[in-house]
């Protein structure tokens, strides 16, 4: 049975929130208790750390996106980091997620972009 690992902590003030296994239907509701238990506890500007995650379905995705709003309602931050597994990149593509949402390449390149002061999301460098 495929399963997710969630993880945090707090690096550069920010809430660095790394994703390891498969996020699906199957992983989901335990992902998601996770992920808003370390937002709630470290806060609202977050870098998601997909570096670990192995594949996501349509579930998964619109828990990255649910996620993203979320902070971005609370005056927080959402940004994915990676590097990315080629099957989580595709999906990100194929959806235009990664025009709405930036994906930097690792952390630390998340982490060096500063997140704005209005809340919303931080732009990578083009």
């Amino acid at each position: 049975m495929a399963e997710c690992v969630v993880t945090g902590r707090v690096r550069d003030g920010r809430t660095v929130i790394e994703l390891a296994g498969d996020l699906t239907l199957d992983t989901i509701q335990p992902a998601e208790r996770r992920m808003r238990a370390l937002r709630r506890e470290h806060g609202e500007h977050v870098v998601l750390d997909l570096s670990g995650l192995r594949f996501l379905d349509s579930t998964g995705l619109g828990l990255l996106l649910r996620f993203y709003l979320a902070a971005e309602g609370r005056g927080g931050s959402a940004v994915l980091a990676g590097p990315l597994h080629e099957r989580v990149l595709y999906v990100l593509q194929v959806t235009h997620v990664d025009r709405r949402l930036p994906v930097h390449p690792t952390v630390g390149d998340a982490l060096a972009v500063p997140p704005p002061a209005d809340g919303g999301v931080a732009r990578a460098p083009r």
